[in-house]
């Protein structure tokens, strides 16, 4: 970062004797004590903080910030002492009208010596995704899991040694940044000249630093150090969440790095079998179920979204590949559904038995002769499931059943999913089957009284 910011102290007075730091013209800022990256995925914005030691002289310093060939934004920049407060004041910002990339701030010092100070901006060209890795033991009863974070940085500038930051969900800064950075205008005022560079900058800066302490829960920005939490930030209807990865991390430009963001031990997870030809086909699916929360020893934070990929120990020191499956961003407490795919050692068979019309009602208006417009068919199927697995199992079944239907089954639980759907579920032991009968009488023509199912004995 050398090449990008770099600190000009113009003495105005040299006198024999006095500190050493009265007697440099020019210091290149030493290398960063901290630096901190939080990466707005959905804004393109990474919010970089930066702590470093510069050494004031009395009376006006003037610091150089320059962002050649990076993606920084100049109209964020942000710079404050953490130390000596009310000794340092930074008296303006200026931008040369003949070096484009450059600003300066002129910076007010009652204070002789060395102080911290804090630099932030704003830079694009840095993102993250996440990935998960779940291995399942041989029973199939518990997991491992892992989370990973990969950033990607072509923002032009290194950091190495930043503690990373990732904002999860979305939150709408550009669209408040535009509005706060516009100056009031009465209504009835004259058309103003073209605001100043300077002053512009300052409006927006002020208005990015502004949209950050909101977002963060804090009046300024977090100081040295860099220790707030993760925390849950819920705003109107929106909900994002700032996670901390772990450590220091060096993040090039032009490379993408991988780091461990969470790990989960003896994550408990339940297996369901779900047959509904209607989504996955005549064959039934295997699920592995559990839930983004602490019974489940999955921590206190929401999960980014991104890629899942589920193995399972195969007992020969190898693993078994399931299935990789993307992943939307899954709050604290919310179920996980993982589809494993289809089991062959499962076999569910639907078979009709019997089908008849009664209940005719004739048109007897219609000529030559009458015709019939109402009607009921009812329908007697047989259900077998077969268990061929060494262990018992749980399977969920759905009945998609159109039109007016009156619906009966001889199975304890048998309940409507929804204003067209039955569904029951059932244990069902190890290496066994089970059979069962059901009747539907669908009401067609003028029979049909409303689009529902209804249970038989309701």
């Amino acid at each position: 970062m050398n090449r990008v910011l770099s600190a000009t102290i113009v003495a105005v007075v040299l006198l024999a004797g006095v500190a050493q730091a009265r007697n440099i013209d020019l210091v290149t800022l030493p290398p960063r004590d901290t630096v901190q990256l939080t990466i707005y995925n959905s804004e393109n914005l990474t919010l970089v903080r930066e702590t470093r030691s510069i050494t004031f002289k009395k009376g006006t310093n003037r610091l150089e910030f320059s962002w050649a060939n990076t993606l920084i934004d100049p109209t964020s920049c942000y710079f404050r002492p953490l130390a000596h407060e009310n000794e340092i004041e930074v008296l303006d910002t200026t931008f040369p009208q003949d070096r484009p990339e450059v600003l300066i701030w002129n910076v007010d010092s009652k204070f002789e010596g060395q102080v911290p100070v804090e630099v932030s901006y704003f830079t694009s060209g840095i993102s993250w995704n996440a990935d998960y890795v779940m291995v399942t033991n041989v029973a199939e009863t518990t997991m491992a899991l892992d989370g990973y974070v990969t950033v990607v940085n072509n923002s032009g500038e290194d950091y190495e040694g930043a503690q990373v930051r990732l904002v999860v969900g979305t939150v709408n800064l550009v669209e408040k940044i535009a509005q706060l950075a516009q100056p009031p205008m009465p209504a009835a005022a004259p058309a103003a000249p073209p605001t100043p560079m300077p002053v512009k900058a300052a409006a927006r800066g002020a208005a990015m630093r502004m949209v950050l302490a909101e977002a963060e829960g804090t009046e300024t920005p977090v100081a040295a150090g860099f220790a707030a939490p993760p925390k849950i930030v819920k705003e109107g209807l929106s909900e994002y969440f700032i996670f901390t990865v772990e450590g220091q991390q060096t993040v090039k430009t032009g490379w993408s790095q991988r780091m461990s963001s969470f790990r989960a031990r003896e994550v408990p997870f339940d297996v369901l079998y779900r047959y509904r030809p209607h989504q996955y086909g005549d064959k039934p699916v295997r699920f592995f179920l559990l839930a983004n929360d602490v019974p489940h020893k999955m921590g206190d934070s929401p999960l980014p979204d991104g890629m899942i990929r589920v193995f399972r120990e195969n007992g020969r020191d190898g693993l078994t590949f399931y299935v990789a499956q993307s992943s939307k961003y899954i709050s604290i407490n919310e179920k996980i559904e993982l589809n494993v795919g289809k089991d062959d050692q499962i076999v569910y068979e639907r078979v009709v038995l019997d089908l008849g019309r009664q209940n005719f009602i004739y048109d007897e208006n219609h000529k030559p002769e009458p015709i019939v417009v109402g009607w009921d068919e009812t329908r007697k199927w047989q259900e077998e499931i077969r268990n061929y697995r060494q262990k018992p199992i749980k399977m969920e079944i759905r009945h998609v059943l159109p039109g007016d239907v009156t619906f009966g089954m001889e199975v304890p639980g048998l309940k409507l999913y929804d204003f067209h759907t039955a569904e029951y579920t059932l244990d069902l032991p190890a290496s066994t089957k089970k059979k069962f009968t059901s009747d539907g009488a669908f009401h067609l023509g003028r029979n049909q009284k409303q689009n529902r199912v209804k249970l038989a004995g309701e």
